[in-house]
């Protein structure tokens, strides 16, 4: 055997634990996680519409002041009438509704009336929110009688006017619904369904 064939033989059995292990050696599979499980679209015997500008009438639950409020204070509202579909009521008379103050100035010194101005942000049923429109503004007098505040979306708001612009607590702010909403009624607690399942 001549030297330098077994230098080749030694080259490749040094070389053969490497090219082994090499082989033996495999990468694990990416583990995909599972689809996401679309939420079952409920009968549509179950569900109702709400049309877009379906009226609300609403009663304030406490009142809002300028002497208080600032912009972004929210406020409470309650349903004063249920709200019917096909003579099926849908949303209860007392349903919570939540308004937002956008601007407030405070009245101050030399006659200088209090201002301001809130809008309905929505309706709750169940766990469903119900979007409102309607947005309102209001001034101060220093006279201390009661008026009309400025119409601006189609909301009717009545506010006492004084030092301080304000929505007295039992007074009636009247909205509407902002956009069609379906609400599936067999669901506890009541759920919206998405807008593509029902036209």
């Amino acid at each position: 055997m001549t030297k330098g064939y077994v230098l080749i033989l030694a080259f490749l059995f040094s070389a053969l634990p490497t090219t082994v292990a090499a082989q033996t050696t495999t990468t694990a599979p990416p583990v995909n996680p599972p689809p996401a499980t679309a939420e079952p679209t409920p009968p549509l015997s179950n569900v109702v519409v709400i049309r877009r500008d379906t009226p609300v009438e609403l009663m304030a639950y406490s009142e809002v002041s300028t002497a208080k409020a600032q912009p972004g204070t929210r406020f409470r509202l309650m349903l004063n009438q249920p709200i019917t579909v096909a003579g099926t009521v849908v949303v209860p008379k007392g349903a919570w509704a939540f308004g937002e103050v956008l601007s407030a100035e405070e009245s101050g010194g030399l006659g200088h009336s209090g201002r301001m101005s809130a809008r309905l942000l929505y309706l709750k049923a169940g766990d469903a929110e119900i979007p409102l429109d309607g947005q309102t503004s209001a001034k101060g007098t220093g006279a201390g009688s009661a008026g009309v505040a400025v119409i601006f979306t189609g909301i009717v708001g009545l506010f006492h006017r004084g030092n301080n612009a304000k929505i007295k607590a039992g007074e009636i702010v009247a909205g509407f619904v902002a956009e069609d909403v379906a609400l599936d009624l067999a669901a506890t607690p009541i759920r919206r369904v998405p807008g593509g399942a029902v036209r």
